[in-house]
């Protein structure tokens, strides 16, 4: 409980040390293609952009992602079956639905990167900062992947999901 009144020189000269920020994990629950996106989104935002109140959202925003690739995949492949419409075309426009909510839910639309929208400024992700949330094989990867979770990599992944 606060002291009322002014606070003694003594007082102000004791700083307590901030604490660490954590950032977000992915939960157990999602898949391999879906945690690789999340641990990416995660990397790429401000380090205090996300709370825990945020997981829930941006885990149904990673599984839309996802499922939208498949959806797009698979309409690629065959846009119509037995003469009518491939029945991705309702998977991909309602997850694509999905995910533009949940976008700006998150911040993470172009709108919420518009100048004097933004309310922090991305941090680097550090090795000891991977290290610390994701463990040493995942800073292990991050290092070799030149300091980033990216997907782009993972193609031949996405696609045995996909199948």
């Amino acid at each position: 409980m606060p002291q009322p009144g002014r606070k003694s020189a003594a007082a102000l000269a004791i700083t307590s040390p901030a604490p660490r920020l954590t950032r977000l994990r992915p939960p157990p629950s999602l898949a391999e293609p879906e945690a690789k996106l999340f641990k990416q989104i995660i990397s790429n935002c401000a380090h205090d952009h996300f709370r825990q109140s945020d997981l829930p959202l941006l885990c149904r925003y990673c599984e839309a992602s996802v499922l939208a690739e498949r959806a797009a995949q698979q309409l690629r492949e065959a846009p119509v079956v037995d003469g009518k419409p491939s029945p991705w075309l309702p998977v991909r426009e309602k997850t694509v639905r999905e995910m533009t909510a949940l976008s700006m839910r998150l911040r993470l639309s172009p709108q919420a990167r518009k100048e004097g929208r933004r309310l922090t400024e991305p941090k680097p992700l550090s090795w000891m900062d991977v290290q610390a949330q994701y463990g040493p094989e995942a800073a292990k990867a991050w290092l070799a992947n030149g300091g980033s979770f990216d997907l782009e990599d993972d193609d031949s992944q996405a696609n045995d999901v996909a199948e």
